[in-house]
């Protein structure tokens, strides 16, 4: 893979080390991005990253819990201080709490809210000025069909899904006219190690077999099936390179579709 020139594409990829952020992060460096790659397991952050720079991409990386004070601009600092100020920023990183809404804890509710929304909000808030002085720039956002719809057990991740899916409506209305793209990617069940372990504590309940729960979730899917990783990092990919007219992408249909091509 040749070294991108210095006019590559800087981005910030949260949720990194593993599952989709890995793919989107793959993806990204295939298409000659400059990355600042972002999550709270530095031994796992740093595997992935020599295996990027090892395929001849310029990384750098940041270990640190999003949800902790002044965390944002520490990643921002770091990613200036190594290639400049981003020109994309994914906002990845995120948990998926499932359980009855009786069970379901503030702390579950406070965790899904600060990841999917305000850390979100918090790198629009510091980067859009500087985005709108240029004219360019786009903020990405991994949200779900969780976001478009409510699912049985999810009460606080389809309340912070809908959450980041409303958010990114608001900065599309406010940035698209002063030169910015803003998405939100909305999958459906995706084949990850968050997803089976859900299916795990569901085989734990008695009621079915791990492998049995995650056919289930796929089948919930309009598309029939689990969504993977790859074609996930693959749309966000996609997006990024033609940047096209439109908001937030439905990816679990057949072809994927904006909701709102304006």
């Amino acid at each position: 893979m040749p070294v991108p020139p210095p006019t590559a594409p800087v981005s910030i990829v949260t949720g990194s080390s593993r599952g989709i952020g890995r793919q989107i992060a793959a993806a990204l460096a295939r298409d000659g991005h400059r990355l600042m790659l972002v999550a709270r397991d530095a031994t796992a952050l740093t595997s992935v990253a020599d295996e990027l720079r090892n395929a001849g991409s310029q990384v750098a990386t940041v270990a640190v819990d999003l949800r902790a004070t002044g965390a944002v601009e520490r990643v921002l600092t770091a990613t200036e201080d190594a290639f400049g100020k981003p020109d994309v920023i994914v906002n990845n990183a995120g948990t998926a709490p499932s359980e009855k809404v009786e069970n379901t804890t503030d702390a579950m509710l406070r965790e899904a809210f600060d990841l999917h929304v305000a850390v979100p909000l918090a790198f629009a808030r510091t980067c859009a000025a500087d985005m709108k002085a240029r004219g360019s720039g786009c903020l990405m956002h991994l949200a779900s069909t969780a976001g478009l719809q409510g699912f049985a057990f999810t009460s606080a991740y389809s309340a912070a899904k809908h959450g980041m899916v409303g958010l990114v409506r608001a900065l599309h209305a406010e940035l698209r006219p002063r030169g910015l793209h803003v998405y939100a990617v909305c999958p459906g069940f995706v084949d990850t190690d968050i997803t089976r372990r859900a299916a795990a504590a569901i085989a734990r309940k008695g009621r079915t077999s791990a492998d049995e729960a995650m056919v289930r979730m796929g089948e919930q899917n309009r598309i029939g099936r689990m969504h993977t990783p790859a074609e996930v990092a693959d749309a966000v990919a996609g997006l990024l390179r033609g940047r096209p007219e439109g908001c937030v992408y439905d990816l679990d249909r057949s072809p994927p579709a904006f909701l709102d091509p304006r």
